[in-house]
């Protein structure tokens, strides 16, 4: 059994909670702390609007990208960091039905993530088009792409029961 001691020791975790929420907000790191703090007073403290350059601020996403690019195997420049998850989804939602505009139909299931969900809705909205959500149950996701889906919104793994899609069917259907 793998010992998680040191690891445990690294992060801030109230006196007597067992913490197991990952996917939101996970427990704070021990040196974000201070690396923070330094981040506040030094860079945006000291070097105002400078930061941007002198700390480097502008380049930051690519920078994020390129390291987590390394952990999935992805190239340097296909990864980058911005905004909230939210945030990204509703974009990247947009910019796919911009590359479909025949096609009216985002296409989820109900095991995704609410707020996921709620950007899907928000994005139709504001269009004031003709689009829909579709939502599926999990199973039916495959059989439920058709010519009339724009894009399909799916989390791989379900982040309350573990179910996971088969992404390489789903993706090689879509396309």
């Amino acid at each position: 059994m793998t010992d998680f001691r040191w690891t445990k020791s690294q992060f801030y975790v109230p006196e007597g909670m067992i913490y197991l929420d990952g996917n939101s907000l996970g427990p704070l790191p021990l040196n974000a702390k201070d690396r923070v703090g330094a981040s506040i007073t030094d860079q945006w403290g000291e070097m105002l609007i400078t930061g941007w350059n002198k700390a480097g601020w502008m380049d930051m996403p690519r920078r994020v990208g390129d390291r987590i690019a390394r952990i999935l195997g992805a190239a340097n420049g296909s990864i980058v960091m911005g905004d909230t998850l939210s945030i990204k989804v509703y974009q990247a939602l947009s910019s796919a039905l911009d590359l479909r505009p025949d096609r009216r139909v985002i296409l989820s299931d109900t095991g995704n993530f609410p707020s996921d969900l709620y950007m899907a809705e928000g994005l139709i909205k504001s269009l004031d088009r003709d689009y829909e959500l579709r939502v599926v149950a999990p199973e039916d996701v495959y059989d439920a792409i058709d010519d009339d889906v724009a894009v399909t919104l799916i989390t791989e793994i379900d982040y309350r029961t573990g179910r996971r899609h088969d992404m390489q069917a789903i993706t090689e259907r879509a396309h």
